[in-house]
């Protein structure tokens, strides 16, 4: 029997991130770039980007589903950082040997991107696409839709072409890297890289559907028109039932691929594409349904709950788009996974 309930460490895990983000989240409002480096410094010094490291490279040994609740907090505060693309890479670069460049991605000091080359652009080719925040890079992981997964580091990426993103917060960035210094993961490693990957992206899109329905479900209990509160009436009532289901199916899938992925259970890739499908739909949905509940406001820029539909948005076209998706689970060849390379139980 698969137990997914919380344990201790799981739960002390989620307070302290929720304790931590929570006493960030008013100074970030205001602070803008710096304070979203002082909260990045404190969480690499909370252990939080070696959570998954082995100890043996110096990281603290947990599984994924320890990473699992503490990214799912990070999704519900939108907190800004590379925080995947530094654990990913942390572990690309502990699984190569690079003890160097796995502890300075774990202490902070060195941030990383992903970059995920899609089919039309092979990988190795010198031009890779990701998002950017606006701070130094000095790694790279390139999880390409075919071919190996590759770690570039050190990088001094060149960009050719910025486009805005539709979350503020990042940037689309085309650079040119062909002189860097790259090595290829071996394909069984780069295999579950990209299986972790997408189990934390959907602990973040499962944080989304859940703080959006909190938001949704305090504005109904506290908004009142025509003498009663909103919650009372059917179109918002049922809005929010809807929310509640679809953000307890996240997690519930989530939790399920990620203690698959730490007992090596046989469908745990499969798992995982599904955990990430159902999340991003529900994140989405759910942002948007919460902008609906709050009525003229919450379509405005001022308003927070903009930010989650566009955060969802892109988190959702992490490891390939909704028909990559789709095409994984009905059986189809999964085109984010290192040819060559079968899904767990195949």
């Amino acid at each position: 029997m698969i137990d997914l309930a919380e344990g201790p460490d799981q739960s002390a895990i989620a307070d302290t991130a929720a304790r931590v983000l929570a006493d960030h989240a008013a100074i970030a409002a205001t602070g803008g770039a710096e304070a979203a480096r002082g909260l990045w410094k404190s969480c690499a010094e909370l252990g939080w980007l070696a959570l998954g490291l082995p100890e043996s490279a110096g990281g603290i040994g947990l599984g994924s589903a320890e990473q699992a609740v503490l990214f799912r907090e990070l999704g519900r505060a939108l907190a800004p950082g590379p925080f995947l693309a530094n654990t990913l890479a942390a572990q690309a670069a502990a699984a190569l040997g690079r003890s160097d460049v796995a502890g300075q991605l774990t202490d902070g000091s060195v941030r990383a991107v992903l970059a995920q080359t899609g089919p039309e652009s092979a990988p190795g080719q010198g031009r890779v696409r990701y998002w950017d925040d606006g701070e130094p890079i000095g790694a790279l992981l390139e999880c390409a839709a075919s071919g190996p997964v590759r770690l570039v580091a050190p990088i001094a990426p060149h960009p050719v072409e910025t486009l805005p993103g539709v979350d503020a917060a990042f940037a689309l960035v085309t650079a040119e890297v062909a002189e860097a210094p790259a090595v290829s993961v071996p394909p069984a490693i780069g295999a579950r890289l990209i299986t972790t990957g997408q189990v934390l992206t959907a602990a973040m899109l499962a944080g989304i559907a859940e703080r959006t329905l909190a938001m949704s479900v305090d504005h109904a209990r506290t908004r009142v028109q025509y003498g009663k509160p909103i919650g009372a009436f059917q179109a918002v009532k049922h809005r929010c039932a809807d929310m509640a289901v679809r953000a307890e199916a996240a997690w519930a899938i989530t939790a399920l691929a990620a203690v698959g992925l730490d007992t090596d259970l046989p469908p745990a890739a499969f798992d995982a594409v599904a955990a990430l499908s159902v999340s991003a739909d529900a994140a989405l949905a759910n942002a948007r349904d919460n902008i609906q509940n709050h009525g003229a406001m919450g379509f405005t820029e001022e308003h927070p709950a903009q930010r989650f539909v566009k955060r969802a948005h892109v988190l959702a076209g992490q490891f390939g788009t909704r028909a990559h998706r789709r095409a994984a689970l009905l059986g189809a060849p999964d085109p984010w996974r290192p040819e060559g390379e079968r899904h767990a139980g195949d």
